[in-house]
């Protein structure tokens, strides 16, 4: 366990880096960043994927969830600007929020930053926060703690970027990539579904 502490740890201060004092292209402090934590996490992690998880209706679901996310994504942009139009006072620049989230895509080829998003940040991501904090929490508690804590750590590691926006978004995907995994106990769509969304959603089809 406490492996898993320092790593969160490491996640955070990562984070920090990336998204505060930013030294750096972005998306190659991301990919760097996923990439060792995705490799922590598969050097800890036993038996991420089980061969019985291999089948096409894992992939069709893994397609599907994807699509439904980038759904709710949709829908809850729609909502942010009802309310902002109705409350302006509490949401006051939802569209500024959501603008400094696609900042950065002009800071390299929309090409290979779909590719990055695809591989290794959507994969190191994935394996780091589901298939190896909250797999681990559910092992040393239950499913349950397993899936809140790592939800309130993804959530938190933004917390250091003041994007309201960005810290719904980060809710909303721990919540359904956390719960998905709960509730299939199945890694394989919940890895397929985050791999597919992020290139969606921030390069192919990008809600503004």
């Amino acid at each position: 366990m406490n492996r898993v502490c320092l790593s969160i740890l490491l996640a955070f201060a990562l984070w920090t880096v990336m998204f505060v004092l930013r030294p750096l292209n972005f998306w190659l402090m991301l990919s760097f960043s996923t990439s060792l934590l995705g490799t922590i996490a598969l050097t800890q992690a036993r038996s991420l994927l089980r061969r019985e998880e291999l089948s096409l209706k894992n992939f069709l679901l893994g397609f599907l969830m994807a699509g439904l996310l980038y759904a709710i994504f949709w829908l809850g942009n729609q909502f942010l600007i009802l309310v902002s139009a109705l409350f302006p006072s509490l949401l006051p620049d939802p569209s500024g929020n959501i603008g400094s989230v696609y900042a950065n895509l002009g800071s390299l080829p929309p090409a290979l930053v779909g590719a990055l998003l695809f591989f290794p940040i959507g994969f190191g991501e994935e394996i780091f926060w589901r298939g190896f904090v909250q797999r681990r929490f559910a092992e040393t508690w239950n499913p349950a703690a397993g899936f809140i804590l790592a939800l309130l750590l993804y959530t938190g590691v933004h917390l250091p970027t003041g994007n309201l926006v960005l810290i719904l978004a980060a809710f909303t995907c721990g919540a359904f990539w956390g719960g998905l995994y709960w509730l299939t106990g199945s890694f394989l769509p919940v890895l397929i579904s985050h791999m597919l969304w992020d290139p969606a959603i921030f390069v192919v089809w990008p809600i503004r």
